[in-house]
């Protein structure tokens, strides 16, 4: 698996955590539209599609989370340490597949949610992470 999919494959991981955060920004955001009086009737309208298409993306991003958690089974909180210390190899490939069944590739998501993708927080505790047993040949990844 290349670098970049499983930096994909990282950040997909990496945004659960904010997703409902967003969604209620966007339910603010969408009352401040809709409170708007100055605004024209098309320009409010264009503004309400625009959040609804991120609203999109935010629950395609879920989809994506389950697919990959769902792929991993017993193996996913193991698949989440070692994605700190940078190894796990075939659960990579899994997630991988996990995606490509939900009809996307680590490319495609990559574009689609890449504005999304660079709202996450680096944290220093990822860069300093000791290393733990994420021998991925230790793990056995069962498809459903």
């Amino acid at each position: 698996m290349q670098r970049n999919d499983r930096n994909v494959i990282d950040k997909i991981i990496a945004v659960r955590p904010y997703l409902y955060a967003w969604q209620d920004e966007l339910d603010e955001e969408q009352e401040r539209i809709i409170g708007d009086w100055d605004a024209s009737a098309v320009k409010t309208a264009e503004r309400l599609i625009a959040l609804d298409n991120r609203r999109i993306d935010l629950c395609n991003l879920k989809v994506l989370y389950a697919f990959i958690e769902r792929e991993l089974g017993a193996a996913f909180s193991a698949f989440t340490e070692c994605m700190r210390v940078g190894s796990g190899g075939r659960l990579y490939d899994a997630a991988g597949n996990a995606i490509k069944r939900a009809g996307y590739d680590a490319e495609r998501a990559g574009k689609e949610f890449g504005y999304l993708f660079k709202r996450l927080r680096k944290s220093k505790r990822d860069k300093t992470a000791t290393v733990v047993s994420c021998g991925a040949d230790a793990f056995t990844v069962v498809s459903a």
